[in-house]
């Protein structure tokens, strides 16, 4: 295929193609790919691992009441207007954090510092992956238990 340098562009950019396509861009020093709207959902979890504090980004592809849970504790509600952003930074790092939405959103996370840049995909009942040494899951409702088969 081709490589076509579409420059600096602002958050919250759509662009949109007749074929599929994947775009990955420079955030502050790191290497970051834009999310798909296929990764959009309305619940979300995740749990950050380390460099805290931690922000997430929320972008409503329509509008949207984004209700934020730590450890199962509501932390926070955030209005996000149709095509737009509302990001909230907490210490957050090795907190289970859970995502509702009334809308479809985009979620990511990363460290104020630039590192761990993260595009969060919906929680899902089957999950495929390859895994490192290491792995984590992790349930939407805090306290639930997750076989792994």
């Amino acid at each position: 295929g081709t490589v076509t340098n579409i420059g600096t562009q602002a958050i919250g950019t759509i662009v949109r193609d007749s074929a599929p396509f994947y775009i990955v861009g420079g955030n502050g020093g790191t290497l970051t790919e834009w999310q798909s709207t296929a990764m959009a959902g309305t619940v979300f979890v995740h749990s950050p691992y380390r460099n805290g504090p931690q922000m997430y980004r929320m972008y409503a592809l329509e509008a949207a009441t984004v209700s934020v849970y730590k450890n199962g504790v509501l932390e926070a509600t955030q209005e996000v207007s149709a095509y737009s952003y509302e990001t909230i930074t907490g210490a957050y790092t090795s907190y289970v954090m859970s995502f509702n939405s009334t809308g479809s959103i985009l979620l990511a996370s990363w460290c104020t510092d630039s590192a761990d840049y993260n595009p969060i995909p919906p929680a899902s009942q089957t999950i495929y992956g390859s895994c490192s040494t290491l792995s984590a899951v992790y349930a939407y409702d805090y306290g639930e238990t997750v076989s792994v088969t």
